[in-house]
């Protein structure tokens, strides 16, 4: 029997690991400092809701992680819990505190487990490395040297090398695994979530404004949460991180892909201020051992403006303001 344990499930991946798990009726557990769970309610109707039991703790305190994994017979972790680069650059400490140490929690809490964890990911991300200009065509491998050029960043690939050392020192195996751009329901916050934002002003009948540009690999958060379970249940002997690849596009493709999904009469916008990302990613030693959805981004978008129609219209998000 599995029982998975999602931590960071009040966040965007989070949320959708649930929901996937959920949806594939296995016993799901979650652990957040939040008790607020409105991602969810994007997913999940209130049957399915009480079907997850909910416990609220740090990811920063070893011995709250290391109880809810013992206690409740944990079997995969998928740990997703992180604060996103804007709340790391504003606090660096407690950033470190929850990036970095929290991982560690979750890597000890395995390892004393005995045995009862067969299987666990985490999420680092593409952020380890540095911007387009880096690499040959803008595109990264797994093993193309990491530069962060973010707190963020820094502290993922702490994270990657942590894991490593668990691997060598104890023989746990893990798999860390690399988004790029999220997008799609409750991608809300965080420095990448103005395209889902402008989805949403779509929806709405409205402009939106994208505060970013350049090319990068774009990810729907579904797809990604359905990665990193088939990632835990690998139940991997070594420390694998890898990549994901997915589609590629300039923002002004992301911003005409919107104003189509929207119907007309609105006009999306952008700075085309790139990322300090890679512009492409090589995913393809991940594809060889699981297999990997590649949503058409058109399909992507088109999808989450209308789900957000759906939304709206149930009064469970609102509408922003028009930027037109």
């Amino acid at each position: 029997m599995e029982r998975f344990l999602v931590t960071g499930s009040a966040g965007c991946l989070g949320a959708w690991a649930v929901h996937e798990l959920v949806r594939e009726g296995t016993e799901v557990v979650t652990f957040d400092i939040s008790d607020t769970p409105h991602r969810l309610r994007l997913l999940l109707d209130e049957d399915e809701l009480r079907s997850v039991r909910f416990c609220l703790g740090d990811i920063r305190d070893t011995e709250s992680v290391d109880q809810v994994v013992r206690e409740n017979r944990i079997t995969h972790i998928v740990h997703l819990a992180a604060l996103q680069v804007p709340f790391c650059a504003a606090d660096p400490v407690n950033g470190s505190r929850v990036n970095v140490t929290g991982t560690l929690n979750i890597l000890e809490a395995k390892r004393r487990s005995n045995g009862q964890v067969r299987g666990i990911t985490y999420a680092s991300s593409i952020g380890v490395f540095g911007p387009a200009e880096m690499y040959e065509n803008g595109m990264v491998n797994d093993h193309s040297p990491a530069a962060p050029a973010t707190l963020y960043g820094a502290y993922k690939q702490a994270n990657e090398w942590t894991a490593r050392i668990y691997a060598a020192d104890w023989e746990m195996g893990s798999v860390g695994l690399r988004p790029s751009v999220i997008y799609g329901l409750g991608r809300d916050q965080g420095l990448t979530s103005a395209a889902t934002n402008a989805m949403l002003s779509a929806a709405a009948g409205a402009s939106g404004h994208i505060t970013h540009g350049g090319t990068v690999t774009y990810q729907h958060g579904q797809d990604i949460a359905r990665i990193f379970i088939a990632a835990a249940r690998l139940e991997a002997r070594q420390a694998l991180v890898h990549n994901i690849g997915g589609p590629v596009a300039h923002i002004s493709e992301v911003a005409s892909a919107i104003d189509t999904a929207g119907g007309g009469g609105i006009e999306t916008t952008y700075e085309d201020v790139p990322f300090p990302l890679p512009s492409s990613i090589d995913g393809s030693d991940l594809e060889r051992i699981i297999d990997i959805p590649h949503r058409p981004l058109e399909e992507g978008i088109a999808g989450t403006v209308e789900d957000f129609r759906r939304l709206l219209a149930a009064g469970l998000v609102t509408a922003p303001a028009s930027t037109g």
